[in-house]
């Protein structure tokens, strides 16, 4: 079952928006996809999609995150790593 985004950005401990911008993303790679919640049927659900699992598998995290922030360089992602780092010291 998938977790909902509002469970996922508060596990994660980033703000709403940018964790829909992130689903957004993900989705998009076809990594991810969204469906109603089964037990709140005005939710939804963040589940992995079967192309992400072998993505997991092969190089873990990592490789999930070079598929999905492919259209980054190497600079644009060193800076959002510093970035969201910088915001997760301060939370």
């Amino acid at each position: 079952m998938g977790r909902p985004p509002q469970e996922l950005s508060a596990q994660l401990r980033i703000d709403r928006s940018v964790m829909a911008g992130c689903i957004d993303g993900l989705e998009d790679s076809g990594l991810v996809r969204r469906e109603r919640h089964p037990r709140d049927r005005r939710a939804y659900a963040v589940t992995l999609t079967p192309e992400a699992e072998p993505a997991l598998a092969e190089g873990g995290v990592p490789r999930l995150l070079d598929r999905a922030f492919g259209a980054l360089t190497a600079a644009e992602r060193q800076t959002l790593s510093r970035l969201v780092g910088k915001i997760l010291d301060v939370s």
